[in-house]
């Protein structure tokens, strides 16, 4: 950014000074940026096993409130992990948008079996558990709409 200001004049003190002008210089094209970026629906999963990890890493390793599953740790692992990877060495497995898919519904059909899990086990018992819980469920839920969201 430069910016411009016209010297005032010598003789003549009361005279308004001249007002600063703002060149903005345009901003570079992200080139390289823009092909590695993610649709929003891989971003709505990858967002949805970040707050599974939240729920885990918060609620199950420092308080011992809530218990989440180990295979949705991994899912969500994988679904926050995957979009930041190489794009060209995770297309050697599938395309991204397909394998992002499959890790939110992966994501959410655990999600599922962990609501019935928690509702027979009655695990609702403090603030803190009823919260955490719903952190994860929100979590799958997000992942859930954005693996439906992603077109392959």
């Amino acid at each position: 950014m430069t910016f411009d200001q016209n010297p005032p004049d010598s003789g003549d003190h009361d005279a308004a000074p001249e007002p600063m002008h703002h060149h903005e210089e345009p901003a570079p094209a992200p080139a390289a940026a823009a092909e590695n970026m993610f649709s929003s629906g891989e971003g709505m999963v990858a967002f949805g096993g970040i707050l599974v990890l939240l729920v885990w890493l918060i609620f199950e390793v420092f308080t011992d409130d809530y218990s989440v599953a180990t295979l949705a740790v991994v899912l969500a692992i994988v679904a926050a992990v995957l979009p930041r990877v190489n794009r060209e060495s995770v297309e050697k497995i599938a395309s991204l948008p397909v394998l992002m898919k499959v890790t939110g519904y992966l994501l959410a059909i655990t999600g599922l079996t962990e609501i019935i899990f928690d509702i027979e086990a009655g695990v609702f018992d403090g603030f803190l558990t009823v919260l955490a819980a719903l952190v994860a469920y929100a979590g799958y839920a997000v992942a859930f709409l954005g693996a439906r969201s992603i077109e392959t």
